[in-house]
């Protein structure tokens, strides 16, 4: 067949003689390189031929893929599915969560000041002033923490 009959371009590969797309980088056959490959028929940018909007192309090497693929075979990107399905996925409370774990810090600070020492260390360097104000919390109770445990000892002993 001659070069003038193809209607599709494709870049052969100099090593197997595998014919590719022509946006291809690596051989789909022997996956060496195409940098140097020839591209035989009528390039994509010379084409008018309308595209369907149900098609789907690769981002990173501007390829047609297949609709129900999940990566390219030309360059291995992989592509998210979206569900078909809807899922019920509950909505979570982030700020309930976090007052409820807050409290939890401070409780543990009672019973073992190292905690709120180290959290309250880690939370007061945070760019959130509402982390910032907590590790400070837990930093003074820490060391409140550990001058009553001081003073308990030695009123014991």
């Amino acid at each position: 067949m001659s070069w003038r009959t193809l209607k599709i371009a494709s870049k052969i590969c100099n090593n197997c003689g595998e014919s590719n797309s022509e946006n291809a980088f690596i051989c789909v056959q022997c996956s060496s390189t195409l940098k140097d490959s020839l591209v035989l028929g009528i390039p994509e940018a010379l084409k008018t031929i309308e595209k369907k909007e149900e098609k789907r192309i690769c981002s990173h090497c501007n390829e047609e893929v297949g609709t129900d693929d999940i990566k390219c075979k030309y360059c291995g990107t992989v592509f998210i599915q979206k569900s078909k399905k809807d899922y019920y996925v509950p909505e979570v409370d982030s700020d309930s969560n976090f007052v409820s774990a807050t409290i939890l810090l401070y409780i543990a600070t009672l019973f073992i000041p190292i905690v709120g020492l180290i959290v309250g260390g880690m939370f007061a360097f945070n760019d959130d002033y509402e982390k910032q104000s907590i590790g400070k919390g837990l930093l003074i109770l820490g060391l409140i923490m550990i001058l009553v445990d001081i003073l308990v000892y030695t009123l014991i002993l």
